[in-house]
């Protein structure tokens, strides 16, 4: 973001950078032991239907929050919602009954997916069309820095399975989020959030008149990187840590460098989208970079920490490419009233991780888990095909006066 840029940037948005920073590091500390912890109550092979259990809750609670927020407001439903996530991580830590770990951990999916999408709205609330590129891509920057730090100081936390110790580290870090919201943007003017028929917009983005309507291609590029994250989340690091035999430590050393792409390049990238308004392009080298990295992780069967880094940073810098131009594509088109818009975006992870684990756990019964990354190549090269097939969208909506 340029200097002139930077000045005119409301100061809650600051505030908000760093609540986000907080909440996402609490979100990455234990994103990568989920599954090993699951895995100690339950066969692999039903690891990923309780992520599927999770986003199959989420599509109707996403369907709500515009009337949700309409009543309630954004900055009061933020805050108790991370109250109620305190709980569930609590529950977490504490639990030695694989049931109750298994309702929490849904349960703990859910919130984390709705206060995101809350974030969300107070992201938009302070963006312009003509900097809105530079606006996402330092937000996903703070988010992806916090993801980076996650799996490097689990692995540090992590001593013979003590995952309690990565979720009572996560709940500490939930506090100081909490309490920046709660005392920077208690005045957080609420926008007039629009009544539209949930399905209505359904139709409207999967339906669109226009082949080449740019809401319906970002929602594409994001619901195949989602795909694509719910696979990779689940079963990379089981198949780390029980197929090749690394340790946690190692594991958290190569997910640190998988995860630099995301801090490296996405606040350029976020640049370059405003100044050339080249999102399509972006989105589609994105996806053949992710496609050839991800087929190569399938053909790397020795326990080389150098090889699986570099290979795993080939697959994060396609889908840093991907990430920033979606999120960039599609917040030029709508405003922060469109929540029921913003809704059926986000709940492209819900229906990811309902369709993908499902998906994934019925080819283990016919498959190895590293064929896995052959089939999620071929699923990338279509996110190339969507992106080539994406024309020059129709010019952003005016959008209406941002609050300050």
């Amino acid at each position: 973001m340029s200097l002139s840029q930077t000045k005119k940037t409301p100061p809650p948005l600051y505030a908000l950078y760093l609540a986000i920073f907080f909440f996402a590091l609490h979100f990455a500390l234990p994103l990568y032991v989920g599954s090993s912890l699951l895995a100690d109550y339950f066969p692999p092979n039903f690891i990923g239907l309780f992520y599927a259990a999770s986003s199959l809750a989420l599509l109707p609670l996403f369907g709500n929050m515009p009337s949700i927020l309409r009543r309630f407001g954004a900055w009061r439903t933020t805050l108790f919602l991370m109250f109620l996530e305190a709980g569930a991580v609590l529950a977490l830590a504490y639990s030695r009954e694989g049931l109750f770990i298994a309702m929490s951990f849904i349960v703990n999916q859910i919130l984390v997916s709705l206060l995101f999408f809350n974030f969300d709205i107070f992201v938009e609330a302070f963006s312009k069309d003509e900097v809105t590129g530079a606006i996402r891509g330092v937000m996903l920057t703070v988010f992806n820095t916090a993801v980076l730090l996650g799996p490097f100081l689990a692995g540090l936390i992590l001593t013979d399975g003590d995952y309690y110790r990565v979720y009572l580290a996560s709940l500490a870090l939930l506090f100081p989020a909490f309490w920046i919201l709660l005392t920077h943007l208690n005045e957080f003017r609420e926008p007039q959030y629009k009544k539209t028929a949930y399905l209505q917009v359904i139709r409207k983005i999967i339906f669109a008149a226009h082949p080449k309507d740019a809401v319906r291609h970002a929602f594409t590029a994001n619901l195949l990187m989602r795909f694509f994250f719910s696979w990779m989340i689940i079963y990379t690091p089981l198949y780390l840590h029980g197929t090749i035999g690394f340790s946690w430590s190692e594991i958290g050393i190569i997910f640190t460098v998988m995860l630099l792409p995301f801090v490296l390049f996405e606040a350029a990238l976020g640049r370059i989208a405003d100044a050339r308004g080249n999102e399509r392009v972006i989105i589609g080298a994105g996806f053949l970079i992710a496609a050839l990295c991800t087929g190569l992780l399938a053909f790397i069967e020795e326990k080389s920490l150098v090889f699986w880094a570099a290979a795993l940073f080939g697959t994060r810098v396609g889908m840093s490419f991907v990430e920033v131009a979606s999120e960039s594509y599609f917040f030029k088109h709508i405003t922060s009233a469109d929540a029921g818009m913003l809704s059926v975006f986000r709940n492209a992870n819900p229906i990811a991780y309902l369709v993908g684990p499902v998906l994934a756990s019925a080819l283990l019964f016919v498959m190895p888990v590293r064929a896995l990354f052959i089939v999620l190549a071929v699923f990338m090269l279509y996110g190339v095909w969507d992106a080539c097939m994406a024309g020059k969208a129709a010019r952003p909506r005016p959008r209406r006066a941002s609050p300050r």
